[in-house]
């Protein structure tokens, strides 16, 4: 066996991992990221869409990671209705395929040892710290990161009550879909139990053309192999004739984050922390957020020169103040929207098609339904004192 020492070790080199490993390196600590896959950024299990405005909170965007600038978002209701917003943040589809590998090549510049192609097996307490096994190695650190998906078992054996209630997520199958009737800068959005029970479909744009296409179901709604079904008949209906690739399935959290984020000198981020936006299932400026958070954490809690796991809360402090509250409100709406029957949807797809759609914002849409609907204005006010 080969045993490896560091002051820090990440699992997984997704963006909460990557930017976790290179904040915690470029403060001066030696880190290690650990990542099962050959290739990160392959497959991609979520839309590739971000906000500007959220992405900014940990670094700018580059441009040679867009693919698509967001103008428009269509929605479609589950009779057919269409909105379409004209007056939306700046939103872009990413390409993660090099988005990823970019932020791994990142850590690396920063000092960090990369090892892809190293599934960890076990995550052990011992007298001086941490160790992690791979088939062949044992690496041993004070303080480790765990980015390792929702899946996270290594989140388990640290003490963590993983298991989520089939509420709180969504079975979701994904395809790159190509088309000549996609346009390059509309984001598309369909409801209803018919497309996607508890969830919703969507159609990202990667350019003219061709787009990210995929659905989510809740998985107290969903039985075996039903995503898959779902989407390969909504392409059918919608892209007759499309060229389908990269289709796969996969699970993504929906609901409250995990608490507490740190045990010990064990520290989860992303989605092995449950943190993504519950109502949309985004969760990639959250996993950037958090990852700098916990990366520059645990480069702290060296700073006395002994390891401090006290420190390691400053994490956990800043992803709450931050974040953590707007994903709780997050939950608190998908617990109220999954209760609404088509009809509710339908209804506000009535009420909001005179509009027009350059004067349609996502805060007239929000007005314009809930004073129509005093109940859920009330619970929407309360969610947001």
């Amino acid at each position: 066996m080969n045993d490896l020492p560091y002051d820090i070790l990440v699992v997984g080199a997704g963006p909460a991992g990557a930017v976790s490993a290179a904040e915690a390196a470029r403060r001066g600590r030696r880190v290690a990221l650990l990542e099962r896959k050959q290739e990160v950024g392959i497959p991609v299990r979520c839309g590739e869409g971000v906000g500007l405005k959220g992405f900014a909170l940990t670094m700018p965007i580059r441009s040679e990671w867009i693919l698509a600038a967001i103008r428009r978002v269509r929605l479609v209701s589950p009779s057919g209705m269409e909105l379409t917003l004209a007056d939306v943040d700046t939103s872009y589809v990413l390409d993660r395929t090099r988005m990823d590998p970019d932020l791994v090549k990142d850590a690396q510049v920063c000092g960090v040892d990369y090892y892809p192609a190293t599934p960890v097996v076990s995550l052990q307490k011992n007298a001086d710290g941490y160790v992690c096994r791979s088939p062949g190695k044992s690496f041993y650190a004070d303080c480790v990161i765990l980015a390792d998906g929702v899946e996270s078992r290594l989140a388990r054996q640290a003490g963590w009550k993983t298991a989520l209630p089939l509420r709180d997520i969504e079975t979701c199958a994904f395809a790159r879909v190509e088309h000549a009737s996609i346009g390059g800068d509309v984001l598309a959005m369909y409801t209803g139990k018919k497309v996607a029970p508890g969830g919703y479909a969507w159609i990202f744009p990667r350019g003219e053309g061709v787009a990210n296409v995929g659905l989510g179901i809740l998985g107290s709604a969903s039985t075996g192999g039903m995503a898959r079904r779902l989407l390969t008949s909504f392409v059918a209906t919608h892209f007759a004739g499309a060229r389908i690739s990269h289709l796969h399935c996969g699970a993504v959290p929906v609901g409250r984050w995990l608490k507490p984020l740190v045990r010990g000198g064990v520290m989860v981020v992303g989605d092995a922390a449950r943190q993504v936006n519950a109502l949309n299932g985004g969760g990639i400026n959250y996993a950037l957020f958090a990852g700098q958070c916990a990366g520059a954490a645990a480069a702290e809690a060296f700073a006395s020169g002994r390891f401090n796991p006290q420190a390691l809360q400053a994490y956990e402090t800043q992803w709450s103040r931050r974040c953590g509250k707007q994903q709780m409100r997050s939950y608190a709406l998908k617990q109220m929207v999954v209760t609404w029957p088509d009809s509710v949807l339908d209804d506000f797809a009535r009420r909001l098609a005179g509009a027009g759609a350059q004067r349609l914002s996502y805060l007239k849409v929000f007005l314009r339904v809930f004073a129509a609907h005093p109940r859920l204005l009330l619970k929407a006010f309360l969610l947001f004192r």
